[in-house]
This record gives structure tokens, sequence and C-alpha cells, in this order.
């Protein structure tokens, strides 16, 4: 009887293993912003970033091909640095003015991300899901 029991719970942890995503880096992600701030050091608080209406705020973070593309740049953020732990994915990056750094939840997929130049900051918080970028449109 005891062991007839144990079956609906082992069977609800493996759903529950099965429901959750790896935010490893082993496959594309699509990281959707969802608050934003623009730190200068003139100021004393951050100001809150504002989406532009119609565009495509989305990050796509491909690890595989070292590369982050971003709705504000025409080429790719490359990932210089990779590393997972137990909780996050971790990746950190160089452009030539600017320094970069991002932390992924590995099972939530919640994003951090602070983007640093010698202005100032930016720093966002987003929720990432498991997905490529769209294809791009024929020319």
């Amino acid at each position: 009887m005891k062991k007839l029991c144990l079956v609906p719970i082992a069977l609800l942890w493996l759903t529950t293993l099965a429901v959750a995503e790896d935010f490893d880096g082993k496959s594309p992600m699509m990281c959707a912003p969802q608050r934003g701030h623009d730190c200068l050091p003139t100021a004393k608080s951050c100001k809150p970033l504002k989406p532009e209406a119609g565009r495509d705020v989305n990050l796509y973070i491909d690890v595989a091909n070292m590369q982050v593309k971003t709705p504000y740049r025409t080429t790719d953020l490359p990932i210089q640095s990779i590393s997972n732990n137990e909780k996050s994915l971790i990746l950190q990056g160089t452009s030539l003015q600017y320094v970069w750094a991002a932390t992924i939840h590995r099972t939530t997929g919640r994003m951090t991300i602070a983007i640093a130049d010698r202005e100032g900051a930016y720093v966002i918080f987003g929720q990432c899901k498991l997905g490529s970028p769209p294809a791009a449109p024929a020319t």
C-alpha cells in the first residue's frame, strides 16, 4: 500500500521536472523587458525607460553562436564570457564603448541585464523564454 502511494508523488515530481525549462544556454532565448532604468552619475535617481511604440524591444540571446541581438543596435553584441551555476546563467561582453552583463535564472527565466558606458548605465529586468528570433524578411 505504501508503494502505491509513492507512485503519484513520483509522477508529480517527474511532471514538474518536464515543465521546468532549463535556461542553461543550450537553446536560443527570447527575453522580453518588463522594467528598465536609465542611470546617470549626475542624477539623484534613475529614470524609468519608456519603450517605443511599435518597436520589437525583445532581446534574442544565442549562447551557441555567442551573440545577443538587441533592437537598438544594427550589429550583434558578442558574448565573451559564459558561466553556469546552480541558479543562474551568467553572460558578459564588451563592444567598443559598452560593457554589459546579464544573469538569467536557470528555472524561471527571470533576467537582469546591466549595460554601461562612460556616460551612465541601463539596468533592465525581464522574462526569457526558449525560442529563436523571428526570421528576417525575404528581400
